[in-house]
């Protein structure tokens, strides 16, 4: 949650520490006329009406905090170089395959620094203790491995350690004198991280299952479930569960059964459900047992390919 007053990151609550040590001291109120936060010698904001509305702005493009973070860059980056805040991951890095969909790169960096002739250069991401999240880990991960792949380095400055411009300065400096960096290749064959964000997609481009689907026309769909569970259609304990589906199960009847019956209930569980983390943990307690039991009867978590 942001702050209600200054925007800075405040956990589970409307104002963050220094605010709420303001509010201790009757500098800031919540108001019992307008029903918002703010300081006590201010008159109400205008609120807009926004029922009749979808849309609405935001009150500024970066917050405080990330605004304090800004400025220090700014002033501290070398002649000749440019610095733009939340910059999409697809205006600067592109998939080289055929896919249709990007998903993994509609994530925001904090700031991306160019040189006058808009080449990406650097990324630096501002981190709070939100970050030590499992869910923001993961993100962060990710961000970290497309941007290695792509070549193109990141500083991670803590907001704990406050903004610290002699040391913001030292880093810019140390990675611009490293470039180009050695790009390291984590996405095996050119595909990309299939997130939960993409099992939507993967849904969207699988014909609508029913009783005549062959299971070698429906097992091109995806294992949904195993999917929203690791994170990946590709990735070492899906490739087991593929193995076994297409070695094991499609060689019985009551495996071809139990084919048809899977791809028909599983998309529309991980549609309902799949966002949620009890979903997850709840199947992935389970999967990773039959992974495990499956690898131990020789089944492989090398690439596999449908």
């Amino acid at each position: 949650m942001k702050c209600k007053i200054c925007g800075a990151e405040s956990g589970k609550y409307p104002l963050c520490r220094a605010c709420n040590l303001k509010k201790e001291k009757g500098e800031i109120i919540k108001c019992s006329k307008c029903n918002n936060w703010h300081y006590t010698q201010l008159p109400c904001p205008v609120v807009s009406d926004n029922e009749n509305f979808l849309y609405s702005l935001k009150s500024s493009l970066i917050s405080k905090n990330e605004q304090l973070f800004y400025d220090a860059i700014k002033e501290v980056v070398p002649d000749g170089f440019l610095v733009f805040p939340q910059i999409n991951l697809a205006s600067f890095i592109n998939r080289t395959d055929d896919a249709r969909f990007h998903n993994e790169l509609f994530r925001n960096v904090d700031f991306l620094i160019t040189n006058e002739k808009y080449q990406p250069l650097i990324v630096i991401e501002i981190n709070d203790q939100t970050h030590l999240n499992a869910d923001r880990k993961e993100r962060d991960e990710k961000i970290q491995k497309i941007c290695e792949e792509a070549g193109i380095p990141i500083i991670k400055l803590w907001t704990s350690y406050g903004v610290n411009k002699d040391y913001i300065k030292s880093q810019i400096e140390k990675q611009l004198n490293a470039l180009p960096i050695e790009r390291i290749h984590h996405f095996a064959d050119k595909k990309a991280v299939e997130t939960l964000e993409s099992t939507n997609t993967l849904i969207k481009q699988t014909p609508t299952s029913s009783a005549t689907n062959t299971p070698a026309s429906q097992k091109k769909s995806g294992c949904y479930i195993a999917t929203c569970v690791y994170g990946a259609y590709d990735c070492p304990p899906v490739w087991t569960l593929r193995r076994y589906r297409d070695y094991t199960l499609s060689k019985t009847w009551y495996g071809k059964a139990f084919i048809n019956i899977y791809y028909s209930i599983s998309p529309t569980l991980v549609r309902w459900f799949g966002s949620n983390k009890w979903f997850k943990k709840s199947f992935k307690k389970y999967l990773d047992i039959i992974v495990s039991k499956l690898q131990q009867q020789g089944f492989e978590d090398t690439p596999y390919k449908d």
